[in-house]
């Protein structure tokens, strides 16, 4: 469990972005490692259909060159893959491959070239809300949320099986990075299915979705029955809310009382 704590740090250290960045939703992917290679890894890229509903993903996965271990490799999943792999460094893939162990590391990503899908990660990421279709949108922009449940089954469950066919995979040392909504997703995770990753990371995940969603959720959260994963988060400096408008503006009203909702030290706690 060492050797997947260290190589997934690295990782996650050098993906995690500053709290107050912004993305630009009309980047696209452009030429990154796993175009130009990278010693010791080779990138293979699968294209995968969700069984729940009609979304394709892009997964492009790092495979150590060297032979994998009896128990198969561990694993590093990055949700945002498109932004993901723009953000890494060749470097830091060789660091990892010289490791005693280095993991398979699988981008997720939808299946077109934007660096960020926001519709459709505001829709994969987040969990449902009590309350019926109309309660399952998002305060900053009314997209539609609430698919993290069948995301993570397609992650644990079709996903996982088409990479198990690129290289074999140790189940018990499987790990899940992800930044914003991304972090939304791992926490939504960790605290209704534990067991489906050994390690999880949250990046600046947005506690204030769903005006403090996952706050009660961590309350409610499963008991853990086996070995506990281990979870690390990676904290930004604040975002202030929105300043209040001349104009009323229902959307902005929305993040302010969303971001209200939650204690400033909510993630320190």
């Amino acid at each position: 469990m060492r050797r997947l704590q260290t190589s997934f740090l690295a990782l996650a250290a050098l993906l995690a972005v500053p709290a107050g960045a912004q993305p630009d939703l009309s980047r696209r992917v452009g030429t990154t490692v796993a175009d130009t290679g990278v010693p010791g890894y080779r990138f293979t890229a699968v294209t995968v259909a969700s069984p729940e509903r009609a979304t394709r993903y892009r997964l492009r996965v790092a495979v150590p060159t060297r032979s994998a271990p009896a128990a198969g490799y561990p694993g590093a999943w990055l949700l945002d893959g498109n932004a993901a792999l723009m953000d890494l460094r060749a470097e830091t893939l060789e660091r990892l491959v010289r490791q005693a162990s280095p993991p398979v590391v699988v981008f997720v990503a939808h299946d077109n070239d934007l660096r960020i899908d926001a519709d459709a990660r505001a829709f994969d990421y987040t969990p449902r809300r009590p309350g019926g279709d109309a309660a399952q949108r998002d305060a900053p922009g009314s997209r539609r949320t609430g698919g993290a449940d069948a995301f993570l089954g397609f992650l644990t469950g079709e996903a996982r099986a088409q990479v198990a066919r690129i290289a074999p995979l140790d189940a018990g040392r499987q790990a899940i990075w992800g930044h914003s909504y991304g972090g939304v997703f791992v926490l939504h995770a960790l605290f209704t299915q534990p067991a489906a990753f050994a390690r999880y990371g949250a990046a600046d995940p947005s506690l204030w979705w769903g005006e403090g969603h996952l706050l009660k959720e961590e309350a409610a959260a499963v008991a853990w029955t086996g070995a506990a994963p281990s979870v690390q988060l990676w904290l930004g400096s604040a975002r202030p809310a929105p300043a209040a408008a001349a104009t009323p503006n229902p959307a902005a009203e929305a993040m302010r009382r969303a971001r209200r909702s939650v204690p400033p030290e909510a993630a320190e706690t």
